[in-house]
């Protein structure tokens, strides 16, 4: 993976956002994905860019079997202690999207949370989606959230400020097109420790991500705001919570 990424998920991101244990609205969030994918005790789930696992440790809280996959090492090892802390059995395995290490239609869902788009080709983001497809069995579902591009495009500022729980963090943003990508230069200083990291993101608009998704295999069973079900407005809607079904 390209420099960037090391330096920003292993270091970058827990200082810009903290690494805390699942909010209430993150178990929230967890409801909704349980009834979008339609998951049961019996299902067995993997959530793709895990990250410190807010989300798989959300789902396995419900009963189904998790495992959460990252190429972050501090990521995952805060996954863990979130985890053991919690007593919420969860599988954590280091890895790279484009190779799963899962068997094929071995799992009857999974997830990318906020981890997609992150690859430098486009055939490396397709690779992410059909490998996502290969490890979910016939029927199985997928969700997939990301930030809504189009309206990062329409409404485009060259400049952030976030402040929260002792830290700045200052964003400068730069558009490349065709396709779209977001390079940002984030200076982070405060409680967490301080550095300057960057970060890169394809942008999709959703007739695009809906194209990316059945070339590599999922029907789009429906596309939303959030996870309750919320209907997306392209226009507003600051994220797409996409479900995809597999379907060959």
């Amino acid at each position: 993976m390209a420099n960037w990424t090391h330096e920003y998920f292993e270091r970058g991101y827990g200082q810009r956002w903290g690494l805390r244990a699942p909010s209430d609205q993150v178990r929230l969030e967890a409801d909704g994905l349980s009834k979008l994918l339609q998951l049961s005790s019996a299902s067995r789930v993997i959530d793709i860019g895990c990250g410190h696992g807010r989300h798989a440790i959300g789902l396995a809280d419900r009963g189904p079997t998790v495992i959460g996959l990252d190429g972050a090492i501090a990521l995952l090892n805060r996954a863990r202690q979130l985890a053991a802390g919690l007593h919420t059995p969860i599988s954590w395995v280091r890895g790279d999207m484009r190779r799963l290490p899962f068997r094929s239609e071995g799992a009857d869902a999974v997830l990318l949370m906020d981890a997609f788009g992150f690859f430098d080709t486009e055939q490396e983001h397709e690779t992410v989606l059909r490998e996502a497809a290969r490890v979910v069995a016939i029927g199985g579902r997928l969700a997939l959230k990301v930030v809504n591009g189009g309206l990062v495009l329409d409404d485009f500022r060259e400049s952030e400020r976030e402040e929260r729980d002792g830290v700045v963090v200052s964003v400068s943003n730069r558009l490349i097109l065709d396709p779209a990508r977001l390079i940002q230069r984030i200076t982070v200083t405060g409680s967490r420790g301080e550095g300057v990291y960057e970060r890169r993101q394809r942008l999709y608009r959703v007739d695009e991500l809906r194209a990316a998704l059945t070339h590599a295999g999922f029907a789009v069973a429906g596309i939303f705001a959030g996870p309750d079900g919320t209907t997306f407005d392209p226009a507003v809607s600051a994220s797409m919570w996409i479900v995809g079904l597999r379907s060959t």
